[in-house]
């Protein structure tokens, strides 16, 4: 049955549609999930407008219909799911809980480099496939004798032979890097490396 939340003489109850059952997920490739789901039979008094889907990391997307697509989850942490119906009354009640599903990364990124105009150049690969490089953004200046590393969600980009800039970009979403901080000083020929949640610059030649 649908949820009655009240109503006013003369009108329509203020009824929210049923949740949405059997919600189960595919997919996962660089943090992008499919989320489908039945849409329940009792609609309340008013047409299901659309639904929302949510993960238990806090990230979600709204569709009209299943199945919904959510991107942007952390790579390597698992989640699960639940679905909201809505109509013009309101919300219903979450869905059950959906199985779990760990995204996983399959990007591969190459940036900077030393050459006429091609130092700003990142490119990426799907490592799980054979094939050329794809182009993914741009360094925001020229990228030369600096280091990189990753988490399962980021990749940095940091120093240079004339740059102390460290710079990321998000490895599931295609895109030129967003300034993440500086270098205590400027210099080249460095050693990068990092563990999930901590990246280590280190050494390097500096004029």
């Amino acid at each position: 049955m649908a949820n009655k939340n009240g109503g006013f003489i003369g009108t329509d109850g203020l009824d929210a549609p049923d949740p949405p059952t059997g919600v189960t997920l595919s997919g996962g490739t660089d943090g992008i999930v499919s989320v489908s789901f039945t849409a329940p039979t009792d609609a309340g008094t008013s047409a299901i407008t659309g639904f929302v889907a949510t993960s238990s990391t806090g990230f979600g997307a709204a569709g009209s219909a299943s199945p919904i697509s959510v991107s942007g989850l952390a790579l390597g942490t698992a989640a699960t799911f639940r679905v909201y119906a809505i109509n013009a009354y309101g919300t219903s009640a979450a869905s059950d809980v959906s199985s779990g599903i760990t995204p996983a990364g399959t990007r591969g990124l190459f940036g900077g480099g030393y050459g006429s105009g091609d130092n700003q150049i990142i490119d990426y690969i799907t490592v799980s496939t054979l094939g050329n490089a794809t182009d993914f953004g741009d360094t925001s200046a020229t990228f030369y004798a600096g280091t990189g590393f990753a988490s399962s969600t980021r990749g940095i980009f940091a120093g240079g032979a004339d740059s102390n800039r460290i710079e990321y970009v998000t490895i599931a979403n295609t895109g030129n890097v967003t300034d993440f901080g500086d270098l205590s000083d400027t210099h080249g020929y460095l050693a990068g490396f990092s563990s999930p949640t901590r990246g280590v610059v280190a050494g390097g030649y500096s004029d």
